[in-house]
């Protein structure tokens, strides 16, 4: 039921992907200079209180704000050669068993908003037979109120220089992380993705500008264009440089449809795309099915979701194509809305049957 419901939903609202994109688009290499990122970084053990079994937590010397910084919101932020070196907080977990030919498989674990790297999330993933490596772009530490390694329930400690949303030096600690994952023996530097949810898909969005060398990113719920200045409104996502899949809510209150809808088009290596209804928006996301099926056909060559085409409307009927069957498409429905309330989360939504005949779809 779970890989039905995703392909009926990403059918429904991909008519939005007509509109024009409204962002003015930049150049990644005006804010990073990647060649001072793609080495990993040095590092440390973090202080024991931050520790649980079965992962490793460590400071990394990455990148943070001067002192007297503010956040310059809506404008701009400074580039790369304006920020100081800094620490930042990680967990790292290596699956167990033998380490197979060539390395585990690789995953960038990046967090939302009012989050942390936490260690249950990432153990998690790890169970599932990645190495992963999750960050704090925070500024802080996790400290668990438990030692034990399923637990999301953590204190946070500031690191020096207070907490933070330097969106620079943020996605600029994020392609260290990836740098010090690749360098790890038990990776396969050439298996690697990232997975970022709420804040973390917005930051995905910078992300998939600068760094080339993952094989595939997972947007959970946000990394929308939007209008404004802002320095989340996907200004870079048209320099995407690898495949690309969102899992997206219909009643989401930090992003809309038609916001989506633009990342869609705006995005220059989109692979597909779940659309939900009602999807709940929380860390939850880190447990998603689709967002680990995704991430292993990226990085282990698995059997990805399906894939449609643009929907195309005759009338009172409604057609998309298969263009991807992944493990075969048995089911579809027809998901819409003609409800016209301002407040988009709050629209109430419909589906009607629809029929499959070899690689088309159809609904009234």
């Amino acid at each position: 039921m779970k890989q039905t419901f995703t392909i009926l939903a990403a059918a429904a609202a991909i008519t939005l992907m007509s509109a024009e994109p409204l962002v003015k688009r930049e150049d990644p290499a005006t804010y990073w200079d990647f060649s001072k990122l793609k080495n990993a970084p040095a590092f440390r053990e973090a202080p024991e209180k931050c520790q649980v079994p079965g992962l490793k937590a460590y400071l990394l010397e990455g990148y943070g704000t001067p002192e007297g910084w503010k956040d310059p919101k809506p404008g701009n932020p400074e580039p790369l050669s304006k920020k100081i070196k800094a620490e930042f907080f990680v967990y790292v977990g290596v699956p167990s068993g033998p380490v197979p030919e060539g390395g585990f498989p690789g995953i960038v674990m990046i967090h939302g908003g009012g989050g942390t790297a936490y260690p249950g999330w990432t153990s998690k993933w790890v169970d599932k037979g990645f190495v992963v490596i999750s960050l704090n772009w925070y500024n802080e530490m996790s400290v668990p109120k438990k030692k034990d390694r399923n637990t999301n329930d953590v204190d946070r400690e500031p690191l020096p220089g207070g907490r933070r949303n330097d969106l620079v030096a943020n996605v600029a600690n994020m392609v260290l992380a990836h740098s010090f994952l690749r360098s790890m023996k038990e990776v396969n530097p050439e298996k690697t993705a990232f997975v970022g949810l709420s804040w973390g898909s917005w930051y995905g969005a910078m992300l998939a500008s600068l760094d080339p060398r993952f094989k595939g990113g997972v947007q959970i719920y946000c990394g929308d264009v939007k209008r404004g200045n802002t320095f989340i409104n996907g200004r870079f996502l048209h320099a995407a440089k690898f495949p690309m899949y969102w899992v997206v809510s219909t009643h989401d209150q930090n992003v809309n449809l038609e916001t989506l809808g633009n990342a869609f088009k705006e995005c220059a290596t989109l692979d597909t795309k779940s659309i939900v209804v009602k999807l709940p928006h929380s860390h939850i996301g880190f447990a998603f099915d689709s967002c680990a099926r995704m991430a292993a056909h990226y990085t282990k060559g698995e059997t990805p979701l399906p894939k449609l085409s643009n929907l195309e409307l005759n009338g009172d009927v409604a057609t998309c194509k298969i263009l991807r069957q992944g493990k075969g498409v048995k089911y579809a429905v027809l998901c819409y809305t003609d409800c016209t309330n301002p407040k988009y989360h709050l629209r109430e939504w419909k589906k009607v049957p629809a029929e499959i005949k070899g690689d088309t779809i159809t609904a009234k």
